[in-house]
C-alpha cells in the first residue's frame, strides 16, 4: 500500500484578505474543493488571528479576555511560560515588549472535524527592551478550539528568528 502522507499533507492555498498571506488548508486531498464550511470556518479563523494581533499590538487587554481561552498556555520566545491571567496582567501593566505586533505568514491545519485549529507562521514585532528599540522576527504556533463563545485561543507558542551573523 502506497503512503498516503504526500497526498494527505498536499495544502490548498487560499487567498486571504492580507495582501501577504497565503492560508493553506492542510489535510485536503489533492483537487478537493473547500467546503462552505470549511470556508467560513478559515475565514472566522484569520479574523480571530487578526483581532489577537491588533489587541496585542495595541494592548487591548478587554479584546484578548474574549478570545483567549481560561486554560491558555503562553509561551514566550525565551521559553518563560505564561498563564492567561499573567499575559493579560503583563499587557495591562504595559510591561509587554512588544509595541508592534503583525502576522506575516499564516498556515491553517483543521483538526476535531474543524472543531480545533493549529495556526502557524511567521510574525513581525517591533520591541522596546531595555531602552532600546529593535525589529524582532519570529515563528508562532497557536492552537484554537471552537467552544460555546466561538474560537478561544488555548496554546500559543513563540520563536525568534536571529538575523544570520
Amino acid at each position: 500500500m502506497r503512503s498516503l502522507l504526500p497526498i494527505l499533507l498536499f495544502p490548498i492555498t487560499l487567498a486571504t484578505s492580507a495582501a501577504t498571506a497565503q492560508v493553506p488548508l492542510r489535510g485536503a486531498l489533492p483537487g478537493t474543493s473547500v467546503t462552505t464550511t470549511q470556508s467560513a470556518t478559515l475565514t472566522a479563523l484569520r479574523d480571530a488571528e487578526r483581532r489577537r494581533a491588533d489587541a496585542v499590538a495595541e494592548r487591548d487587554v478587554d479584546t484578548l479576555r474574549d478570545i483567549i481561552a481560561t486554560d491558555y498556555y503562553h509561551v514566550e520566545t525565551n521559553g518563560r511560560v505564561r498563564t492567561r491571567s499573567e499575559f493579560l496582567q503583563l499587557l495591562a501593566r504595559d510591561d509587554y515588549e512588544f509595541r508592534s505586533y503583525t502576522n506575516v505568514s499564516m498556515e491553517i491545519q483543521l483538526l476535531d472535524s474543524g472543531r480545533t485549529a493549529i495556526v502557524r507562521g511567521h510574525f513581525q514585532a517591533d520591541v522596546a527592551a531595555s531602552g532600546r528599540a529593535r525589529e524582532f522576527r519570529g515563528r508562532y504556533v497557536r492552537v484554537w478550539q471552537l467552544q460555546a463563545e466561538g474560537w478561544r485561543n488555548t496554546m500559543m507558542q513563540s520563536t525568534e528568528i536571529r538575523p544570520g551573523r
